[in-house]
């Protein structure tokens, strides 16, 4: 969301979390870049993708059931239910 420019209020309510946190999210992943000497990716870059299950704990959850530890989505891949993360590296580190 950031790559893409969106605001911060924009990225919060997206997100459901306040705008504080999302200030201080985003900050931590600019200092976490300039103090690994991020630079542009160059040459070969290899991406992959993972997926999270969403965390609903603290809230009162009415779209689904509750799950079990360890249990399965009904899903594969990109869906409602899972949080996709994209990750990029260049073969030269």
């Amino acid at each position: 969301m950031m790559i893409e420019g969106y605001t911060l209020p924009r990225i919060a309510k997206e997100l459901k979390i306040h705008i504080s946190t999302c200030f201080y999210w985003r900050h931590k992943i600019l200092f976490a870049l300039r103090s690994l000497g991020f630079q542009g990716l160059k040459g070969i870059v290899e991406s992959d993708e993972t997926f999270f299950k969403e965390s609903f704990k603290g809230r009162k959850v009415e779209s689904r059931e509750p799950k079990e530890r360890g249990g399965r989505d009904p899903k594969r891949g990109i869906s409602g239910l899972k949080i996709a993360v994209v990750v990029a590296q260049d073969r030269n580190g």
